[in-house]
């Protein structure tokens, strides 16, 4: 259980750097400076920096609301609620404190992300491309889609699919704690030899 429990916050802490980190490529090819200015203003346009905290603020609340849910229904963890309030309540401030550090990091790293995006985009998008897309999103459906899409998170059949996927983690993190225990085991046998 306690090897459960570590492994579930050690899961839970790193979600807001898994969220934030992308797959190792080969360098980036570099940027058109047109483009580059282009995609700018298309991310200005997609992600409104007066709008960004409450984009990000929807988007982690939606995702550890599912982990909460998850939580809840994971037979372990309800165990654990009833049989030490103190330790549910210990629980329930440490995924606040993580929701809140989580939050603190993707806010204080959108301007990375920002240009990040631009420079992602400048590299896939061409200036035409771009300003089709900029212009879709200057009309009133593409106002529409920019103040929706961050809700969408929230919406009860997305919640229920990542309360699912957590849920599934969540039952499959003690065979994999097992596994990694044994092989852990294993590397120390062959140091000792």
């Amino acid at each position: 259980m306690r090897a459960f429990l570590a492994a579930a916050l050690l899961s839970v802490a790193a979600m807001p750097m898994a969220q934030a980190q992308t797959s190792p490529n080969a360098a980036p090819a570099d940027v058109d400076p047109a483009r580059l200015a282009a995609a700018r203003l298309l991310i200005a346009r997609i992600m409104p920096p007066d709008q960004v905290d409450k984009m990000m603020e929807s988007i982690t609340g939606s995702s550890m609301a599912s982990l909460r849910e998850a939580f809840a229904q994971d037979p372990s963890m309800a165990k654990m609620r009833e049989d030490n309030p103190k330790a549910a309540m210990a629980m329930d401030r440490m995924l606040e404190r993580q929701h809140r550090r989580g939050l603190d990091l993707v806010k204080a790293g959108m301007p990375g992300m920002t240009e990040a995006m631009a420079r992602a985009y400048a590299r896939r998008f061409t200036l035409p491309q771009m300003a089709d897309l900029t212009a879709f999103f200057a009309t009133p459906s593409g106002q529409v889609y920019l103040q929706q899409a961050p809700t969408v998170m929230a919406d009860p059949d997305v919640s229920a699919w990542m309360t699912g996927l957590m849920r599934q983690t969540m039952e499959d993190l003690p065979a994999e704690m097992a596994k990694l225990t044994a092989e852990l085991e294993a590397l120390d046998k062959e140091d000792a030899k």
